[in-house]
Protein backbone atom coordinates (compact mmCIF):
# COMPACT_ATOMS: atom_id res chain seq x y z
CA UNK A 1 0.00 0.00 0.00
CA UNK A 2 1.35 3.37 -0.96
CA UNK A 3 2.33 5.56 1.98
CA UNK A 4 0.84 9.07 1.84
CA UNK A 5 3.39 11.73 2.60
CA UNK A 6 2.95 15.25 3.77
CA UNK A 7 5.64 17.57 2.41
CA UNK A 8 6.42 21.15 3.27
CA UNK A 9 8.42 23.82 1.55
CA UNK A 10 9.28 26.88 3.64
CA UNK A 11 9.69 29.76 1.25
CA UNK A 12 12.75 31.70 2.33
CA UNK A 13 12.96 34.46 -0.23
CA UNK A 14 15.98 36.69 -0.55
CA UNK A 15 16.02 39.68 1.80
CA UNK A 16 15.20 40.19 5.43
CA UNK A 17 11.62 40.51 6.65
CA UNK A 18 10.39 44.08 6.44
CA UNK A 19 6.65 43.81 6.96
CA UNK A 20 6.03 41.42 4.07
CA UNK A 21 4.92 37.82 4.34
CA UNK A 22 5.65 36.23 7.70
CA UNK A 23 8.34 33.59 7.58
CA UNK A 24 10.65 34.95 4.86
CA UNK A 25 14.23 33.89 5.58
CA UNK A 26 17.62 33.97 3.89
CA UNK A 27 20.08 31.09 3.98
CA UNK A 28 23.71 32.17 3.87
CA UNK A 29 25.95 30.58 1.24
CA UNK A 30 28.43 27.92 2.30
CA UNK A 31 31.54 29.34 3.89
CA UNK A 32 34.45 29.69 1.52
CA UNK A 33 32.33 30.18 -1.59
CA UNK A 34 34.12 31.54 -4.59
CA UNK A 35 32.11 34.74 -4.84
CA UNK A 36 31.93 35.35 -1.11
CA UNK A 37 28.22 36.12 -1.34
CA UNK A 38 25.08 34.33 -0.27
CA UNK A 39 22.24 32.51 -2.01
CA UNK A 40 18.62 31.83 -1.09
CA UNK A 41 17.78 28.39 0.22
CA UNK A 42 14.56 26.58 1.03
CA UNK A 43 13.98 24.28 3.98
CA UNK A 44 12.35 21.04 2.86
CA UNK A 45 10.84 18.66 5.42
CA UNK A 46 8.80 15.49 4.94
CA UNK A 47 6.55 13.61 7.35
CA UNK A 48 4.50 10.47 6.80
CA UNK A 49 0.80 9.88 7.13
CA UNK A 50 1.26 8.68 10.72
CA UNK A 51 3.22 11.79 11.65
CA UNK A 52 6.65 10.17 11.58
CA UNK A 53 9.38 12.44 10.31
CA UNK A 54 10.85 11.14 7.06
CA UNK A 55 13.71 13.61 6.83
CA UNK A 56 14.63 17.21 6.05
CA UNK A 57 16.86 18.88 3.50
CA UNK A 58 18.13 22.28 2.46
CA UNK A 59 17.45 22.91 -1.23
CA UNK A 60 18.57 25.74 -3.44
CA UNK A 61 15.65 27.97 -4.33
CA UNK A 62 15.32 27.33 -8.04
CA UNK A 63 12.60 25.52 -9.91
CA UNK A 64 14.61 22.54 -11.11
CA UNK A 65 16.12 21.74 -7.71
CA UNK A 66 12.78 21.99 -5.92
CA UNK A 67 10.96 19.80 -8.44
CA UNK A 68 13.70 17.17 -8.37
CA UNK A 69 13.64 17.08 -4.57
CA UNK A 70 9.86 16.72 -4.58
CA UNK A 71 10.04 13.83 -7.06
CA UNK A 72 12.18 11.85 -4.62
CA UNK A 73 9.12 11.48 -2.39
CA UNK A 74 7.15 8.36 -3.21
CA UNK A 75 3.39 8.07 -2.83
CA UNK A 76 0.87 10.89 -2.76
CA UNK A 77 2.40 14.27 -2.13
CA UNK A 78 0.62 17.02 -0.19
CA UNK A 79 2.74 20.16 -0.28
CA UNK A 80 2.42 23.23 1.92
CA UNK A 81 4.46 26.41 2.10
CA UNK A 82 3.99 29.85 3.60
CA UNK A 83 2.58 32.83 1.79
CA UNK A 84 5.43 35.01 0.57
CA UNK A 85 7.10 36.71 -2.35
CA UNK A 86 7.71 33.48 -4.25
CA UNK A 87 4.56 31.59 -3.23
CA UNK A 88 2.77 32.11 -6.56
CA UNK A 89 5.83 30.89 -8.47
CA UNK A 90 6.18 27.86 -6.20
CA UNK A 91 2.52 27.03 -6.67
CA UNK A 92 2.88 27.07 -10.45
CA UNK A 93 6.00 24.89 -10.68
CA UNK A 94 5.02 22.35 -8.00
CA UNK A 95 1.32 21.87 -8.81
CA UNK A 96 1.93 19.31 -11.60
CA UNK A 97 3.92 17.13 -9.20
CA UNK A 98 1.64 17.01 -6.15
CA UNK A 99 -1.82 15.83 -5.21
CA UNK A 100 -2.46 19.01 -3.24
CA UNK A 101 -0.75 22.39 -2.91
CA UNK A 102 -1.59 24.54 0.11
CA UNK A 103 -0.35 28.10 0.59
CA UNK A 104 -0.71 28.93 4.27
CA UNK A 105 -0.97 32.33 5.90
CA UNK A 106 1.03 31.68 9.06
CA UNK A 107 1.21 33.96 12.06
CA UNK A 108 4.58 34.61 13.65
CA UNK A 109 5.49 32.02 16.28
CA UNK A 110 6.64 33.18 19.71
CA UNK A 111 8.39 29.91 20.56
CA UNK A 112 11.76 28.56 19.50
CA UNK A 113 12.50 28.98 15.84
CA UNK A 114 14.69 27.23 13.33
CA UNK A 115 14.32 26.44 9.66
CA UNK A 116 13.88 22.72 10.25
CA UNK A 117 11.51 23.23 13.18
CA UNK A 118 9.31 25.64 11.22
CA UNK A 119 9.14 23.31 8.22
CA UNK A 120 8.11 20.29 10.31
CA UNK A 121 5.59 22.39 12.23
CA UNK A 122 3.92 23.50 8.98
CA UNK A 123 3.85 19.94 7.64
CA UNK A 124 2.24 18.68 10.85
CA UNK A 125 -0.41 21.39 10.65
CA UNK A 126 -1.27 20.26 7.13
CA UNK A 127 -1.42 16.62 8.20
CA UNK A 128 -3.77 17.35 11.11
CA UNK A 129 -5.87 19.96 9.27
CA UNK A 130 -4.76 22.75 11.62
CA UNK A 131 -4.04 25.36 8.95
CA UNK A 132 -6.58 28.10 9.59
CA UNK A 133 -6.04 30.39 6.60
CA UNK A 134 -5.30 29.14 3.10
CA UNK A 135 -4.32 31.57 0.36
CA UNK A 136 -5.91 31.02 -3.03
CA UNK A 137 -3.21 30.95 -5.74
CA UNK A 138 -4.97 29.43 -8.74
CA UNK A 139 -4.85 31.85 -11.69
CA UNK A 140 -6.62 29.79 -14.34
CA UNK A 141 -6.80 31.58 -17.67
CA UNK A 142 -6.13 34.99 -16.12
CA UNK A 143 -2.37 34.73 -15.59
CA UNK A 144 -1.47 37.46 -18.09
CA UNK A 145 -4.31 39.67 -16.89
CA UNK A 146 -3.14 39.33 -13.30
CA UNK A 147 0.40 40.38 -14.17
CA UNK A 148 -0.86 43.38 -16.14
CA UNK A 149 -3.16 44.33 -13.26
CA UNK A 150 -0.33 44.35 -10.73
CA UNK A 151 1.89 46.32 -13.10
CA UNK A 152 -0.86 48.87 -13.74
CA UNK A 153 -1.35 49.36 -9.99
CA UNK A 154 2.37 50.02 -9.47
CA UNK A 155 2.48 52.53 -12.33
CA UNK A 156 -0.56 54.38 -10.96
CA UNK A 157 1.25 54.67 -7.62
CA UNK A 158 4.25 56.16 -9.41
CA UNK A 159 2.02 58.73 -11.12
CA UNK A 160 0.41 59.74 -7.84
CA UNK A 161 3.82 60.00 -6.20
CA UNK A 162 5.08 62.44 -8.83
CA UNK A 163 1.86 64.46 -8.62
CA UNK A 164 2.34 64.83 -4.87
CA UNK A 165 5.91 65.98 -5.39
CA UNK A 166 4.82 68.68 -7.83
CA UNK A 167 2.19 70.03 -5.48
CA UNK A 168 4.57 69.86 -2.52
CA UNK A 169 7.15 71.92 -4.37
CA UNK A 170 4.61 74.57 -5.32
CA UNK A 171 3.18 74.77 -1.81
CA UNK A 172 6.67 75.06 -0.31
CA UNK A 173 7.06 78.30 -2.29
CA UNK A 174 3.71 79.68 -1.18
CA UNK A 175 1.85 78.85 -4.40
CA UNK A 176 -1.73 77.74 -3.75
CA UNK A 177 -2.69 74.65 -5.77
CA UNK A 178 -5.99 72.81 -6.06
CA UNK A 179 -7.51 70.47 -8.56
CA UNK A 180 -5.84 68.81 -11.54
CA UNK A 181 -5.17 71.84 -13.72
CA UNK A 182 -1.69 72.08 -12.23
CA UNK A 183 -0.73 68.91 -14.12
CA UNK A 184 -2.08 69.84 -17.55
CA UNK A 185 0.23 71.20 -20.22
CA UNK A 186 -2.02 74.24 -20.63
CA UNK A 187 -2.25 75.08 -16.93
CA UNK A 188 1.23 74.35 -15.67
CA UNK A 189 2.75 77.45 -17.25
CA UNK A 190 0.75 79.71 -14.91
CA UNK A 191 2.14 77.91 -11.86
CA UNK A 192 5.70 77.90 -13.16
CA UNK A 193 5.59 81.69 -13.54
CA UNK A 194 4.72 82.04 -9.85
CA UNK A 195 7.86 80.18 -8.80
CA UNK A 196 11.21 81.93 -8.25
CA UNK A 197 13.97 81.16 -10.71
CA UNK A 198 15.74 78.90 -8.19
CA UNK A 199 12.74 76.54 -7.99
CA UNK A 200 11.54 76.73 -11.58
CA UNK A 201 14.17 74.34 -12.91
CA UNK A 202 13.28 71.69 -10.33
CA UNK A 203 9.58 72.01 -11.13
CA UNK A 204 10.32 71.63 -14.84
CA UNK A 205 12.17 68.38 -14.15
CA UNK A 206 9.25 67.06 -12.09
CA UNK A 207 6.82 67.93 -14.88
CA UNK A 208 9.03 66.03 -17.33
CA UNK A 209 8.95 63.02 -15.02
CA UNK A 210 5.18 63.29 -14.73
CA UNK A 211 4.73 63.38 -18.51
CA UNK A 212 6.86 60.25 -18.86
CA UNK A 213 5.08 58.16 -16.23
CA UNK A 214 1.65 59.40 -17.32
CA UNK A 215 2.35 58.19 -20.86
CA UNK A 216 3.35 54.79 -19.46
CA UNK A 217 0.18 54.72 -17.34
CA UNK A 218 -2.01 55.28 -20.40
CA UNK A 219 -0.24 52.46 -22.23
CA UNK A 220 -0.59 50.14 -19.22
CA UNK A 221 -4.29 50.97 -18.89
CA UNK A 222 -4.90 50.35 -22.58
CA UNK A 223 -3.09 47.00 -22.45
CA UNK A 224 -4.93 45.97 -19.28
CA UNK A 225 -8.38 46.67 -20.72
CA UNK A 226 -7.49 45.00 -24.04
CA UNK A 227 -6.39 41.83 -22.24
CA UNK A 228 -9.54 41.85 -20.09
CA UNK A 229 -11.75 42.11 -23.19
CA UNK A 230 -10.25 38.88 -24.49
CA UNK A 231 -12.46 37.20 -21.88
CA UNK A 232 -16.22 37.41 -22.62
CA UNK A 233 -17.02 37.66 -18.91
CA UNK A 234 -15.53 41.16 -18.78
CA UNK A 235 -18.31 42.58 -20.97
CA UNK A 236 -20.93 41.09 -18.66
CA UNK A 237 -19.29 42.50 -15.54
CA UNK A 238 -18.91 45.95 -17.09
CA UNK A 239 -22.68 46.10 -17.47
CA UNK A 240 -22.98 46.20 -13.65
CA UNK A 241 -23.46 49.70 -12.20
CA UNK A 242 -20.24 51.02 -10.69
CA UNK A 243 -17.94 48.51 -12.36
CA UNK A 244 -15.84 50.03 -15.12
CA UNK A 245 -13.24 48.34 -17.36
CA UNK A 246 -10.36 48.97 -14.94
CA UNK A 247 -12.14 47.58 -11.89
CA UNK A 248 -13.35 44.56 -13.85
CA UNK A 249 -9.84 43.88 -15.17
CA UNK A 250 -8.47 44.04 -11.64
CA UNK A 251 -11.20 41.88 -10.15
CA UNK A 252 -11.21 38.98 -12.63
CA UNK A 253 -7.69 37.58 -11.97
CA UNK A 254 -8.23 37.89 -8.21
CA UNK A 255 -11.59 36.16 -8.05
CA UNK A 256 -10.83 33.68 -10.88
CA UNK A 257 -13.93 31.59 -10.08
CA UNK A 258 -16.95 32.48 -7.92
CA UNK A 259 -17.43 28.77 -7.26
CA UNK A 260 -14.65 28.86 -4.67
CA UNK A 261 -16.83 30.91 -2.30
CA UNK A 262 -19.17 29.11 0.08
CA UNK A 263 -21.96 31.68 -0.16
CA UNK A 264 -22.90 34.42 -2.58
CA UNK A 265 -22.59 37.06 0.15
CA UNK A 266 -18.96 36.10 0.75
CA UNK A 267 -18.40 36.53 -2.98
CA UNK A 268 -20.09 39.94 -3.01
CA UNK A 269 -18.05 41.17 -0.07
CA UNK A 270 -14.81 39.91 -1.61
CA UNK A 271 -15.56 41.87 -4.79
CA UNK A 272 -16.27 45.04 -2.82
CA UNK A 273 -20.02 44.90 -3.34
CA UNK A 274 -20.80 44.68 0.37
CA UNK A 275 -21.76 47.14 3.06
CA UNK A 276 -19.39 50.04 3.70
CA UNK A 277 -17.23 49.33 6.75
CA UNK A 278 -15.38 51.89 8.85
CA UNK A 279 -12.79 51.36 11.54
CA UNK A 280 -11.30 53.66 14.18
CA UNK A 281 -8.43 51.39 15.21
CA UNK A 282 -6.29 51.31 12.07
CA UNK A 283 -3.35 53.12 13.61
CA UNK A 284 0.23 51.88 13.61
CA UNK A 285 3.26 53.05 15.55
CA UNK A 286 6.45 53.99 13.72
CA UNK A 287 10.03 53.50 14.88
CA UNK A 288 10.14 57.00 16.39
CA UNK A 289 7.19 56.22 18.64
CA UNK A 290 4.65 58.31 16.74
CA UNK A 291 1.31 57.07 15.48
CA UNK A 292 -0.03 57.32 11.96
CA UNK A 293 -3.05 56.11 10.07
CA UNK A 294 -2.52 52.74 8.41
CA UNK A 295 -3.17 52.34 4.70
CA UNK A 296 -6.31 50.22 4.70
CA UNK A 297 -7.66 48.78 1.45
CA UNK A 298 -11.24 50.05 1.33
CA UNK A 299 -14.05 48.11 -0.22
CA UNK A 300 -14.97 49.32 -3.67
CA UNK A 301 -17.60 48.69 -6.28
CA UNK A 302 -21.13 49.81 -5.49
CA UNK A 303 -20.21 51.68 -2.30
CA UNK A 304 -21.15 55.31 -2.78
CA UNK A 305 -18.02 56.75 -1.19
CA UNK A 306 -15.77 54.66 -3.45
CA UNK A 307 -17.78 54.87 -6.67
CA UNK A 308 -15.37 57.32 -8.27
CA UNK A 309 -12.44 54.90 -7.91
CA UNK A 310 -14.22 52.27 -9.99
CA UNK A 311 -14.78 54.48 -13.02
CA UNK A 312 -12.60 54.77 -16.07
CA UNK A 313 -10.37 57.80 -16.38
CA UNK A 314 -11.62 60.28 -18.89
Amino acid sequence: MTTELEATLADYAAGNYRGGAVGDRRYPAASGSADGGSSARAGFAVIGESGKRQGSHVVETNGQALVEQLKTITGKRHVVFEEGTQSRWLYEILSPHAEEIVVAMVSESRGQKSDERDAFRLAEQLRTGAIKTRVFKEVGEYKTLGELGRTHAMIVQDVVRVQNRIKALLRSRGVAVAGKSVYSEQGRGEFLEKLPNASRAAATMLYAQYDAVEAVRRRAEKGLVAEAHRHPMSRVLESCPGLGPIRVAQMMPIVVSPARFRTKRQFWSYCGLGIVMRSTSDWIQNKEGGWRRAEVQKTRGLNLNQLETSKVRG
